[in-house]
This record gives structure tokens, C-alpha cells and sequence, in this order.
């Protein structure tokens, strides 16, 4: 019962993370639209600060890739519609992270992998077992 428990609040810190990266990217992409900034400058302020669209949907192929091995292992396979609800809100904080950490001037490649590979394959693996 515990690791449905711990599974439980995993999915929720990351809903509620991704949705709050989404709540502070619009804020931001307001504050600028009306300050006269255009779409195509919205564009790249999103891609470059905050979140990839290719990288989201990167780490959400790799969390459903996760879940099918995990099935493959030993399990019931889900289905996309119970999958992708549960690894895009890690694929945009996982994006959000390797945008930030990439801006800052770390080392991008380690965290690339890590948090687009490893965290994705693993809580696809776990989250979606439970």
C-alpha cells in the first residue's frame, strides 16, 4: 500500500508542477505580448526559458516507452490514454529543467540525459504500473 501511496503523490507533485510551469509561462507571455513583444518572440522566449515542445514530447515517448517495458517485464500494459496523462506533466517540468539548467551554463548534455532519459523511463516504468 505504500508504494501506491508514494506512486499517488509522484503523480501529483509532478500535475501540479507542470501545471505550474504552464500558469508561469502564460503569466510571463502576457506580461510581454502586451508589452509589444510579437508571437514569433513569444515563440522563442518558450523554447529558449522555459519549456521545449520537442523536448516534452521526447520525454513523454520515453515515459510511455518506460510503461511498455515495465509491461513487458511483468505487468498489464496501459494504453496511451492512461500513459500520456500521467507523463506529460513530467515531460514539461523535465523539459523546464534542461532549458533552465542549459541557460545557466551547467552541463547540459549530463543533464539532457538525465532528466529526458532516466527520469522519464523510470516513472513511466513506476507510475504507470500502479
Amino acid at each position: 500500500m505504500t508504494m501506491a501511496v508514494a506512486a499517488s503523490v509522484l503523480r501529483w507533485g509532478f500535475l501540479v508542477a507542470g501545471c505550474a510551469v504552464l500558469v508561469a509561462f502564460s503569466i510571463a507571455a502576457l506580461r510581454r505580448r502586451r508589452a509589444g513583444s510579437g508571437f514569433g518572440q513569444l515563440v522563442e522566449v518558450m523554447e529558449s526559458e522555459w519549456f521545449s515542445a520537442g523536448k516534452v514530447f521526447f520525454a513523454v515517448l520515453v515515459g510511455i516507452a518506460g510503461s511498455w517495458v515495465s509491461a513487458y517485464v511483468g505487468g498489464a500494459r496501459t494504453g496511451l490514454a492512461e500513459a500520456v496523462p500521467v507523463v506529460f506533466p513530467m515531460g514539461i517540468v523535465a523539459s523546464f529543467v534542461v532549458c533552465r539548467y542549459a541557460r545557466e551554463g551547467g552541463s547540459p548534455m549530463r543533464v539532457k540525459v538525465c532528466a529526458l532519459v532516466f527520469v522519464p523511463l523510470t516513472f513511466g516504468a513506476v507510475m504507470t504500473g500502479w
